[in-house]
C-alpha cells in the first residue's frame, strides 16, 4: 500500500508497495493539464518512464504522442513497454514538473503505444532510494540463527542493505534483535554455492500472519559485501532478460 500524505486515494495503488509517498495537492486532471502543455512546448522537455520489475529500476524516455480523453498515450523503448505492461502503471519523471507523477498504465502492442492515466503527484522514499534490490527467483531458504535455536525462511528480495524473510510463524524470533542470517549463493564464476552467515537486525515487520514477512538490515563486512554485491548484479542481469526475452 502506499504511504499517504493527506486526504484520497486511488484503488489502483493497492497494487504498490510501501515504496512512495502520495501526494495529493492535485488532482488528475490538473497533472495531465500540465502534462500536455510541457509536450507541446517549441521545445519539450524530456519524459522519462520509471518503474521496478523485480525489484529491479527500469527507466527509459517516453515519447508524448497525443491527449484521449482523460488519458496521455504515448511510446518508449521495447524493454520499458514490456515493464509496464507487467507492472499496469509507472512513474513519470519530468525536471519540469513539481514531483514525479504515479500514473495508471496499458500497454497496446498492436500500436506499441502505452496509455497513461489516473495521475498523482508522488515522491519516492528514501529507503527505495538507498540501495538496489533484486526479487529472488525460485525458492531460496536461509537458515536464521535465534539465538540457540535455528529455524529455516525464505528469502524473498536482497539488497546491500538487508533483505526481506518470510518466516513461518513471527514465535521463531522470540524477543531477539539480532540473528545471524546463514544464505547459500549460486554465483556464476564460482563452482560452488558461497556459504555466507550474515549479522542482521530485525527492522520491521511487513506482515504479521502466517507466515510473516520480515524486512532485516545487514552488518556485512567487505568480504561478504562484496559476495552479496555479486549476487545482486547476477541477479539483475538475469531479470533484464526475461524483460527482453
Amino acid at each position: 500500500m502506499l504511504q499517504l500524505v493527506g486526504n484520497g486515494g486511488h484503488m489502483g495503488y493497492q497494487q504498490y508497495e510501501n515504496q512512495l509517498h502520495l501526494l495529493t495537492m492535485a488532482d488528475s486532471a490538473e497533472i495531465l493539464a500540465l502534462l500536455v502543455r510541457l509536450s507541446q512546448r517549441p521545445k519539450p522537455p524530456r519524459f522519462l518512464l520509471h518503474n521496478y520489475y523485480k525489484e529491479v529500476p527500469v527507466s527509459a524516455n517516453a515519447e508524448v504522442l497525443y491527449l484521449f480523453d482523460d488519458s496521455l498515450c504515448c511510446r518508449t523503448s521495447e524493454i520499458q513497454s514490456r515493464a509496464v505492461e507487467l507492472s499496469r502503471h509507472t512513474i513519470l519523471k519530468c525536471t519540469d514538473l513539481p514531483h514525479d507523477v504515479y500514473a495508471e498504465a496499458s500497454y497496446h502492442p498492436e500500436s506499441r503505444e502505452i496509455v497513461l492515466s489516473g495521475f498523482s503527484y508522488v515522491e519516492v522514499l528514501p529507503e527505495r532510494r538507498s540501495s538496489i534490490r533484486v526479487k529472488i527467483g525460485g525458492l531460496l531458504y536461509v537458515e536464521v540463527e535465534a539465538g540457540a535455536d535455528r529455524f529455516r525462511a525464505k528469502l524473498k528480495d536482497l539488497s546491500l542493505g538487508g533483505c526481506a524473510l518470510e518466516v513461518p510463524d513471527k514465535a521463531l524470533l522470540g524477543s531477539f534483535t539480532y540473528f545471524y542470517l546463514n544464505l547459500s549463493l549460486n554465483l556464476a564464476n564460482r563452482p560452488e554455492p558461497v556459504a555466507l552467515r550474515i549479522m542482521a537486525r530485525l527492522h520491521r515487520f511487513e506482515s504479521e500472519g502466517t507466515p510473516c514477512r520480515c524486512i532485516f538490515l545487514f552488518e556485512l563486512d567487505r568480504g561478504s559485501e562484496d559476495l552479496v554485491g555479486m549476487y545482486i548484479a547476477q541477479r539483475q542481469g538475469e531479470i533484464i532478460r526475461e524483460l527482453k526475452a
